[in-house]
């Protein structure tokens, strides 16, 4: 009975002891930045020799509009982010209003507030021709930064 009562009570200082050494792993662990990046990036194996996927959905005459999700993690904001995005003229061959359009006119989307995903919408025209490729990079702000590792992405561009 007495060895019980023993073991008991070191049980309970080693408890007590371990308890008050935890850290606050929610503060340790929370991310302080918001970061955006593009999903077909996250999910695509990248192309060969490149730091970009090219994606499966083609712009196409017949096609419906490319929709791209840039997803932002972090913390949400409280207000609408009005974020942009940029082609990558080096590594693009297809050409704007010829090979493919930008619904809404220009490079920008929202992330509205207290949301976590955007959109970029690219149609097809009519006037394509031949395959191209269009090479799509996100621009951070002084309040959304952008992954480095998931801040591009290809789109094809096929025409007959």
């Amino acid at each position: 009975m007495k060895g019980l009562l023993n073991k008991t009570l070191v049980a309970s200082v080693f408890v007590l002891l371990m308890g008050a050494c935890q850290e606050d792993f929610d503060l340790r662990y929370q991310l302080e930045d918001s970061y955006i990046e593009f999903e077909d990036a996250v999910t695509s194996t990248f192309a060969v020799g490149k730091d970009y996927p090219i994606i499966s959905r083609v712009v196409e005459p017949s096609g419906d509009e490319v929709v791209l999700q840039v997803n932002m993690s972090g913390l949400q904001s409280s207000e609408d982010q009005r974020l942009t995005w940029k082609i990558i003229a080096e590594e693009s061959t297809a050409a704007e209003n010829v090979d493919f359009t930008i619904a809404g006119g220009d490079k920008s989307f929202v992330l509205p507030a207290h949301q976590n995903k955007g959109y970029i919408r690219l149609a097809p025209t009519s006037s394509g021709v031949g395959h191209s490729l269009l090479v799509l990079e996100l621009v951070g702000t002084d309040k959304v930064k952008v992954s480095n590792n998931y801040k591009r992405v290809g789109v094809k561009c096929e025409y007959p």
